[in-house]
C-alpha cells in the first residue's frame, strides 16, 4: 500500500508551541474535556459567535483559568482538527505500512478503527463537518490535506483489492466515497444509548461495506452463468409457445 507522496503541511505553530503537554495526564484530561465542551459550543453557536467566555461560562471556570490550556479559540480548532483528521490520516500511514494484510484486511481495519474513534469523540466529528467552511484559512489547508490522505488511502485499497481479485470490478474512487459515507453517517444517528456499542456498529458497517465490494466465488459466478442460461432457454420456450399458440 503506498501512502500519498505529497508532503503534509505543517500544523499551526500554536499547536506545536506545548512542549510537554503529554507529560501531565491531569491536565490533558481537563484540556480533553474543554474540547469536548468547545465542540459542543461551536455547534450551537457557531464558530464566528464562539467566544473564549463562552467555554469558561460552559464549564464553570473563570476565564482566566482556561488559558492555561488554550491561548485562543483558533488553537481550540486546531487540536479539534487534529484529533478528528490529522489523527486518523496518521493512523491509516501506519496501517498502509504493515506488511502481509490483504486489502480486505487493509479496509477492514480501517473503517473499524474509524468509526470507533469517530462514535467515541462525541460532538467533535460533526462539529467539524459543519465548521468547514469557517476554518481558517492555514489550519484549512492542513484539514483538507488530512482528509485527502484518509481518502486515498481507501481508493488504493480498493484498487489494491481489485487488483488482486479480492474485490470485484468498480470504480474505486466511487466506491472509496461510498464506504467512507457510510461510516461518516454513524456519527449523524449514533446513541450513546443505544443497545450498540460502537465497535459492534463498526464491525457491521464493514461487513456491509466489504460485501458490497467482494469478488464473487468461482461457485457463484458459475450459478449466475446457469441462471442466465436458465433464462434465456425459458424465453426461447415462451416465444416457441406463442408461435404453436
Amino acid at each position: 500500500m503506498s501512502s500519498s507522496k505529497e508532503s503534509a503541511p505543517r500544523a499551526p505553530a500554536a499547536r506545536r508551541s506545548r512542549p510537554g503537554r503529554e507529560t501531565n495526564p491531569r491536565k490533558e484530561l481537563v484540556r480533553d474535556q474543554l474540547i469536548d465542551v468547545a465542540a459542543r459550543v461551536f455547534d450551537e453557536k457557531g464558530y464566528d459567535r464562539f467566544s473564549m467566555a463562552d467555554i469558561a461560562n460552559a464549564v464553570g471556570l473563570g476565564r482566566s483559568a482556561i488559558y492555561h490550556y488554550f491561548s485562543s479559540k483558533d488553537e481550540i480548532l486546531a487540536a479539534i482538527v487534529e484529533a478528528e483528521a490529522l489523527t486518523p490520516s496518521h493512523h491509516l500511514k501506519t496501517l498502509s505500512a504493515e506488511s502481509g494484510l490483504s486489502a480486505t484486511e487493509w479496509l477492514r481495519r480501517a473503517i473499524v478503527d474509524g468509526i470507533v474513534r469517530r462514535l467515541s469523540s462525541g460532538s467533535r466529528f460533526v462539529t467539524l463537518s459543519r465548521l468547514e467552511d469557517q476554518i481558517p484559512g492555514d489550519l484549512r489547508t492542513v484539514y483538507n490535506h488530512s482528509r485527502r490522505e484518509i481518502y486515498d488511502y481507501y481508493v488504493h485499497c480498493i484498487e489494491h483489492g481489485i487488483a488482486t481479485g479480492e474485490f470485484r470490478s468498480v470504480d474505486p474512487k466511487i466506491a472509496a466515497f461510498s464506504v467512507l459515507g457510510m461510516a461518516n453517517w454513524t456519527s449523524r444517528w449514533y446513541s450513546p444509548s443505544g443497545r450498540n456499542t460502537p465497535q459492534e456498529i463498526a464491525v457491521t458497517i464493514a461487513d456491509l461495506a466489504l460485501a458490497s465490494l467482494r469478488a464473487p466465488s468461482a461457485r457463484e459466478r458459475g450459478i449466475d452463468e446457469a441462471r442466465g442460461k436458465l433464462d434465456q432457454v425459458s424465453a426461447e420456450i415462451e416465444d416457441l409457445r406463442r408461435l404453436l399458440g
